[in-house]
């Protein structure tokens, strides 16, 4: 196909990165990367500007590329049953963001930058994640008016800082 005319990519291979192939679609605007087998996001991924939907749940992905604060136009990011532990403080640069799913990752802190997100992003969805009091109510300070769904808070005792 000619890359100028792909507008949504559904991917069925199993690897540690995406093909380098992908990052000629410069017009994508979905990509559905779900249990692919990732370890890595390439860094490349922010090559994609026209990207507004970005799936890449169920992979083995401990982090997120700060190069993801380049795709000014998305407006859904689905990271769910991963192992992120954190967003990237780019983040805040996603202006058109307006949900992240991210349930089932040990995701307890979120960038102090995600607070530029708060009158555009709606939802953020942290099911199944052991939450603690204090790290929800520090997830409300920086997204006020963000439905913040989480399945139940914890008094967890793991290693975490308090």
């Amino acid at each position: 196909k000619n890359p100028d005319e792909v507008y949504r990519l559904t991917l069925r291979f199993k690897g540690d990165s995406l093909q380098e192939e992908i990052f000629q679609l410069t017009r994508l605007q979905e990509l559905h990367a779900q249990r692919c087998k990732l370890a890595v996001l390439n860094s490349r991924i922010g090559e994609l500007q026209n990207l507004e939907y970005l799936n890449v749940s169920g992979n083995h992905l401990v982090r997120l590329p700060e190069s993801l604060g380049r795709l000014t136009h998305l407006k859904t990011l689905v990271i769910s049953r991963n192992i992120i532990e954190s967003l990237p403080e780019s983040i805040g640069n996603l202006q058109e963001l307006t949900y992240i799913d991210a349930w089932e990752n040990p995701l307890y802190v979120l960038p102090e930058s995600i607070s530029n997100l708060k009158n555009t992003l709606k939802t953020i969805d942290l099911r199944q994640i052991d939450l603690r009091d204090s790290e929800l109510e520090r997830m409300e300070e920086l997204l006020p008016y963000t439905k913040i769904e989480f399945t139940s808070t914890c008094d967890c005792h793991d290693n975490r800082d308090d």
